[in-house]
């Protein structure tokens, strides 16, 4: 059976959602027929991908396949499969479209090799996507043109899982539409997320149940540990973060979003919340600096965990005082 994902996913650039600006510039671009070696940046699911394959549709039409490539730089991110198989594709003649996703996961040694073949190759153009642009080199950019893409909106995501709900005749309950917008709601922009959660929430009558979104709802653990951490119980705070970070799969990006997130609702009751809120922020933003540039990721975290547990006691900031 073909997941949700697959079967719904956009099949030319009127389908895209959230990023008009994006799509009318590409469009621009293909008018032009002069198509460059593109840079798709943005967080996971707001189309990078599905952009990529509706251009080569748009060039090649039906037997768009024959001339597409997709190498995941997760997979193959060092050195060697840049010279033994990206260089080997970019040098068949014929015009074709390399498309290289999470390319922000391959080395600096690579990305160099390839920046020298993205120069000298005639007939491939390249698309490369990533979620971090600090992580590529300048020399790749230079060579394309960049399109930021934006988190979808809420109400995006809603109407796409919507759509596919009719299109798969699903009957949602009128007790569970609350949790319904829950789900869009946490899947933060993250549209691949939001329809891979639906198809697990769908049951064999095809009916979404309540039970079954309480079920499924990820436990907002790294939000936990910093309320935690602001009323005092460090020892609950940090027990709660290592539980996220484990949780994750360390992936740390999602956890300071969710930090990032829920930051403003636990500052909201405590007294001069607005000056403890910019202290947290500003702290939360050096953690993410300090991570990204190599800091040990679960040190940062709980370093930002004990700030949050002693910033309520800290004296008074002139500088953040209300004039």
């Amino acid at each position: 059976m073909t997941r949700l994902v697959e079967k719904y996913r956009p099949k030319s650039l009127d389908e895209i959602r959230g990023q008009t600006e994006v799509v009318e510039s590409i469009r621009r671009i293909l008018k032009r027929g002069d198509l460059l070696h593109l840079l798709f940046l943005g967080s996971p699911g707001c189309g990078k991908t599905s952009v990529a394959e509706c251009i080569v549709k748009e060039l090649f039409g039906d037997n768009w396949r024959q001339y597409y490539v997709e190498l995941n730089a997760s997979d193959e991110r060092g050195i060697d499969v840049v010279r033994d198989t990206i260089k080997r594709i970019a040098r068949i003649k014929g015009r074709r479209v390399l498309f290289l996703d999470e390319s922000d996961n391959m080395t600096n040694d690579a990305q160099q090799a390839m920046r020298r073949i993205m120069e000298k190759t005639q007939d491939t153009v390249f698309i490369l996507s990533g979620n971090r642009e600090w992580k590529i080199i300048d020399a790749i950019k230079s060579r394309c043109a960049i399109f930021r893409f934006r988190r979808l909106k809420d109400e995006d995501v809603l109407r796409r899982l919507l759509e596919v709900c009719k299109a798969e005749d699903i009957k949602i309950t009128k007790d569970s539409r609350e949790g319904f917008m829950e789900m869009v709601k946490q899947s933060r922009g993250d549209l691949r997320t939001a329809l891979n959660t639906l198809e697990t929430l769908i049951g064999a009558d095809k009916e979404i149940t309540v039970k079954n979104i309480i079920a499924l709802q990820k436990p907002r653990m790294a939000g936990n540990a910093l309320s935690f951490a602001i009323q005092g119980n460090f020892d609950k705070a940090r027990e709660m973060l290592e539980d996220a970070y484990i949780n994750s799969q360390f992936n740390t990006d999602e956890i300071i979003d969710e930090l990032y997130s829920t930051l403003g609702v636990m500052t909201e009751s405590k007294k001069n919340s607005g000056e403890l809120e910019i202290r947290l922020y500003s702290k939360l933003a050096e953690t993410e600096k300090a991570i990204r540039q190599g800091g040990n990721p679960l040190i940062q975290l709980i370093g930002f965990i004990s700030y949050a547990w002693i910033c309520p006691h800290l004296s008074k900031c002139p500088a953040l005082e209300k004039s």
